[in-house]
């Protein structure tokens, strides 16, 4: 007899998910997860920023995720029952004339149906004191700067801390019966003939074939059916068998600078925008962004870098990387930051679908891939869960929050049928 009828490799946020709606709807069932980490949420989850947005995306796929995710987030707040930190601060995504030229037509369903509206360069002039206009500016055009045209900014967005995401689906999932192998690491997925012969070399290429188990350090772990919820370690287990799981790891780090001095602290103060007095999430041109957070006195200051950024696992934060790349051109925006220092630094890897930005959950053999949530995996765990979860019982349909069914072909290989994202920040 298998030890489970299904193990979860990985147990960051998309593997707690899958594995809750798993047991919760199929109560008979052994669920466990597996992770090399000691304790759930701590690989690339625990790096996550956190950031949620409802509305923006360009995929209608991905607003989906993303609202009936956040509706359900925010549920389970009004309730009394969990608080996840949610925090409105809204997204400001500044654009310059190229970027809207290239997204505009993109960005006008957002903006007609009410999930945005556009500012004015004056206008964030006014309310952040940001500089949006570099003509003369030498220092501005060696960075490459170009003038920032307009500020998209969406109100139904913000930030969570995604701990308490992770240690509300770890205690759902432990109320519900699944069990959990830590410090175990996963080193292969087991190839299996589904009709033993008792032959040398099986399975044969004309054998019928299964996910038996797993290799965890020295140890056989077997079970009937497999997620893979591994993030940017999926491919690892799955290219030795010749399987494509269509991500690769992308290296993003992030800084925190204290808002120690005089200017700093009234940035981090300066509201107009919220109503929680504070500046919105920004995300700059090429890549850049900053997030206040007020009840710990700073800013995180991320860049997102693609070109010359090699796809591989990486946790090792550069300590060059601010200095040389991040605040040159923050400084610019925002003079505030000219002599501010970072107090620490962490890395991590987004697990990139490059082809169309959406997350993809797939079915081979016995196996379901859940990956390519593209640095959005958190504010789209709970649909993810759910969808994986329907296509591990077989089922065509998965009901979303709110009662909402969706294909769970859609997010597939096969019969993928997404538009592509154009909005990954």
């Amino acid at each position: 007899m298998p030890d489970y009828d299904i193990l979860v490799i990985g147990s960051g946020i998309l593997g707690l998910t899958t594995a809750f709606y798993t047991k919760k709807h199929n109560p008979r069932l052994s669920v466990a997860v597996i992770d090399r980490e000691r304790g759930a949420g701590q690989g690339n989850t625990a790096r996550s920023v956190g950031g949620y947005r409802r509305g923006i995306f360009t995929s209608h796929v991905n607003r989906i995720l993303a609202e009936t995710s956040i509706d359900f987030y925010r549920e389970v707040e009004r309730s009394g029952e969990y608080s996840f930190g949610m925090r409105d601060l809204g997204y400001l995504i500044l654009l310059t004339k190229s970027r809207y030229d290239s997204i505009g037509g993109y960005l006008a369903p957002i903006l007609k149906a009410g999930k945005a509206k556009l500012l004015e360069s004056r206008e964030l002039s006014r309310i952040l004191g940001m500089v949006t206009s570099f003509e003369g500016d030498e220092e501005a055009e060696m960075l490459e700067l170009e003038d920032i045209e307009y500020g998209l900014f969406a109100h139904e967005c913000g930030q969570l801390d995604v701990e308490k995401l992770v240690s509300f689906y770890f205690e759902k999932c432990k109320e519900h019966g699944v069990e959990f192998i830590f410090g175990k690491n996963v080193k292969r997925l087991i190839l299996a003939p589904e009709k033993p012969l008792g032959i040398p070399n099986e399975p044969r290429a004309w054998q019928g074939k299964a996910i038996g188990g797993v290799e965890a350090d020295s140890e056989k772990i077997t079970a009937r059916q497999i997620v893979v919820a591994a993030g940017v370690w999926s491919p690892l287990l799955l290219d030795p068998l010749g399987v494509d799981c269509f991500v690769k790891a992308k290296k993003r780090q992030l800084a925190v600078v204290r808002a120690s001095s005089n200017e700093l602290g009234a940035l981090l103060h300066k509201g107009g925008l919220n109503k929680l007095g504070t500046p919105p999430m920004i995300f700059f041109p090429k890549g850049l962004y900053l997030v206040p957070r007020e009840s710990e006195g700073c800013f995180w200051v991320g860049l997102t870098d693609d070109i010359g950024r090699a796809f591989e696992i990486d946790m090792t934060p550069e300590e060059r990387f601010y200095y040389d790349n991040a605040q040159p051109m923050l400084a610019k925006y925002l003079p505030e930051f000219g002599a501010a220092r970072p107090e620490s630094m962490w890395a991590g890897c987004y697990a990139m679908n490059m082809l169309d930005g959406n997350p993809i959950i797939f079915r081979f053999l016995n196996c379901v891939v859940v990956t390519g949530a593209s640095g959005s995996g958190a504010m789209k765990a709970d649909a993810i869960g759910r969808i994986a979860s329907a296509l591990l019982m077989n089922k065509s349909v998965a009901v979303l929050h709110g009662g909402i069914p969706f294909d769970v072909n859609v997010l597939g290989v096969e019969n993928r049928q997404v538009d592509k994202e154009y909005l990954i920040l």
